[in-house]
């Protein structure tokens, strides 16, 4: 073997160039080709080729060095490392033990031996080892990273701080180095020293890109939002062509939910680069927050077609599937993405989080488990699949990672509306509240509540639709009596309506459809009128409701083409009654009520993630209160408006204490016969999307009467604004 060549590529693929390592082994095993023969060479090739989303050729090197295992240390390493991105912890763990008892084993050895003890939870055994790597190289960034990361796990934040330093000082490019140090530097309340470094470094340097950047991402992670996008838009005006600065900002707005922004920060990156896969990816994912499935579903598969096995590529398209209802299809990819990267946790967590939707709990937990052991954060998605921890160590690392002022937020809200559900369900009432006091502090912060808009929207609503407007259009509508509302507040038990009526064999459950909120969005270009809804319903006619039916019944009619009845169940559909009963004057709306505190509670219990967009009210109980007087006065507008007989209305509670009872007078309204089926409601195989997901996987359980009562303490800034219905408007 060329052994100075062999050397030279195999410290090109240590130090990260593994594309241009691979390629480089290629050309040598050209003038060479007896090197396919040897174990060391078969065992950096094949780390390279998986390294690089090459599975295939990568897993066939890595059995062939197993036959015959490498004899040196790097070699050994290369192949211990190579298992280790397949996931065979156990083999990656032997051979890597193997090369550091040897002599010349080098810092990769123990680094990659690291890994795989901190895969296998041995954190202090995996610190040894790190610390060795840099004692053996500590030119080498990567090492000084890995150690501060660890540290930082482990809560030792000034330590972690020190070791990032040293990395950066030995690459000051190193972007995850540079965001770690940053949260550190937020988390021990340093931020605003190095910031003022930072700036007085630009006023020298007023055309330095890595300043800007440097700065943008130390305010955003300070929650200094708009100087951070100041300074990349000043970064972008310098250099309009640098794709990086495209990212960052697209990333940037992404991060507060500004989903339509980062889309068009992307396009304009796209036209830089149109095959970056990154940018790709991530104008995909943005898409399919926005609602854009099909422009997503493109772009998707695209990256699919040009990386077949690329494991980003993978997860993207999966996603794009899940948010349109293709379960299958995204199993089978994150399935299949699992395989390529068992150390994915993204994917496991993705595949799990839709098992759950389809019922398939168990599956899921293991899941979860699985992504635990690489990643402990996962431990908070372990609780939503209501797999309770019952070692009190699991339970204090919870509480350690939800209360690390390093980790990012999404992880720490997630752990903090675990922990609100582990304590409740242990009835510790007080440290349940704590818990979701924080969870909904963080979310607060990243997200813009417009209390005032949806005020004056109902009182719109109540100007708009009087009853001489609705009296002159009522009946001119659709004839159709397919489509079933069911609304109410979110958390109100409209899913478990709506999971016991598509119990019934004649009956469709579809969800919640965005398709009535869209045509109030619509209404204005129809119209021809330059006002947004309601004001512009002055314009309606009579042939635009005509078409409006039309364009529904056509959408829910792809979904199911045979069931008497299909379900539309968007719960905020509450604000649109008086337009649905224009469009669709013989359809049934069934309007689901709640004790306001249960509500309120469940409210704010609740992770709604992505859907901050309709409830950015639910992470305040003042906000919560406003929002549910508002929703009391819309819906007594209704009860004044809608026509007799097209309205039922019950109570979650007697649901719950009389599931026969409400569910013969719920199927009797819509037209149908009574089937004992609907009381096995939670047998029923369909994938369910909310928050109430495990709710109706289970019997009718009565814990969820009167909840209130066991955070009446908490409740003064709720009850203060539910006394004051109805709400005065200025």
């Amino acid at each position: 073997m060329p052994i100075d060549s062999f050397f030279q590529i195999r410290a090109q693929v240590v130090r990260g160039d593994v594309a241009g390592g691979r390629d480089a082994l290629y050309a040598l095993l050209k003038s060479n080709p007896d090197l396919s023969e040897e174990p060391s060479f078969q065992a950096l090739l094949g780390f390279a080729l998986l390294r690089n989303d090459e599975r295939d050729p990568g897993c066939e090197l890595m059995s062939r060095a197993r036959q015959t295992p490498p004899t040196d240390p790097s070699g050994l390493a290369d192949l211990g490392g190579g298992l280790y991105l397949l996931g065979k912890f156990r083999k990656a763990h032997e051979f890597l033990t193997r090369a550091a008892t040897m002599v010349g084993a080098d810092a990769t050895v123990f680094s990659r031996l690291a890994l795989v003890e901190l895969a296998r939870g041995e954190l202090e055994v995996a610190e040894s080892h790190l610390q060795k790597a840099v004692e053996l190289d500590p030119d080498h960034p990567g090492h000084w990273f890995n150690l501060a990361n660890l540290h930082t796990n482990r809560g030792h934040f000034e330590l972690a701080l020190s070791h990032v330093r040293e990395a950066l000082q030995r690459d000051p490019a190193m972007d995850k180095a540079r965001t770690l140090r940053n949260q550190l530097l937020v988390g021990l309340d340093q931020a605003a020293e190095l910031i003022e470094e930072l700036e007085a470094q630009l006023k020298e340097a007023p055309d330095s890109i890595d300043l800007r950047q440097q700065l943008a991402e130390l305010l955003d992670a300070d929650g200094r939002y708009p100087e951070a996008l100041s300074h990349l838009r000043e970064a972008m005006d310098r250099d309009p062509n640098n794709v990086a600065l495209f990212l960052q900002m697209a990333r940037l707005h992404s991060s507060r939910l500004r989903h339509r922004l980062a889309i068009k920060v992307l396009m304009q990156a796209e036209e830089l680069e149109p095959d970056n896969p990154d940018i790709q990816a991530m104008l995909a994912r943005n898409l399919t927050e926005a609602g854009d499935l099909e422009r997503a579903a493109d772009i998707a598969q695209e990256l699919l077609s040009k990386n077949p096995q690329g494991y980003q590529a993978l997860l993207t398209s999966a996603l794009v599937r899940i948010a349109a209802d293709d379960g299958i299809g995204a199993e089978e990819e994150l399935r299949l993405a699992i395989e390529l990267r068992p150390d994915g946790v993204e994917a496991y967590c993705n595949l799990a989080h839709l098992l759950i939707q389809n019922g398939r709990l168990d599956e899921a937990v293991t899941l979860y488990k699985k992504a635990a052991a690489l990643n402990p954060t996962v431990l908070a998605n372990l609780i939503e699949a209501r797999s309770y921890p019952d070692d009190p160590r699991v339970v204090e690392l919870m509480r350690k990672m939800a209360d690390n002022p390093l980790l990012p937020k999404g992880p720490r809200i997630a752990m903090s509306f675990a922990l609100t559900k582990l304590f409740d369900q242990q009835r510790d009432y007080e440290r349940a509240f704590h818990y979701a006091g924080q969870a909904n502090e963080f979310s607060g912060k990243t997200i813009v509540h417009r209390g005032n808009f949806h005020h004056r929207l109902v009182r719109l609503l109540e100007q708009h639709f009087t009853p001489e407007y609705h009296g002159r259009l009522r009946g001119v509508g659709s004839r159709s009596e397919r489509p079933v509302f069911v609304v109410g507040m979110p958390r109100s038990g409209t899913t478990l309506t709506e999971q016991m009526l598509c119990t019934h064999p004649e009956v469709f459950g579809a969800g919640e459809l965005g398709y009535i909120p869209t045509i109030t969005r619509l209404m204005p270009k129809v119209v021809a009128k330059k006002v947004p809804y309601p004001f512009c319903l002055g314009g309606l006619q009579r042939w635009m409701l005509a078409h409006a039916a039309s364009n529904y019944l056509q959408k829910i009619d792809k979904l199911d083409h045979t069931a008497s009845r299909v379900v539309d169940k968007m719960p905020h559909n509450f604000l649109n009654l008086g337009l649905i009963n224009l469009i669709f004057p013989r359809a049934r709306i069934i309007h689901v009520q709640r004790d306001l505190r249960d509500v309120a509670i469940s409210n704010y219990f609740t992770n709604f993630k992505h859907k901050h967009g309709g409830m950015s009210y639910a992470f305040d109980l003042k906000n919560i209160g406003r929002e549910l007087n508002d929703y009391r006065l819309v819906m007594d507008h209704w009860r004044e408006i809608l026509p007799p007989g097209v309205m039922l209305e019950f109570h979650y509670e007697d649901l719950v204490e009389d599931p026969e009872r409400i569910g013969r007078q719920l199927i009797e309204f819509i037209g149908l016969d009574w089937d004992p089926a609907m009381l096995d409601f939670h047998r029923t195989e369909r994938p369910i999307k909310t928050a109430s997901v495990w709710q109706v996987r289970q019997p009718l359980y009565k814990s969820s009467k009167e909840r209130w009562r066991n955070y009446e303490q908490f409740l003064a800034p709720l009850d203060e604004i539910l006394a004051e219905y109805p709400p005065l408007f200025g």
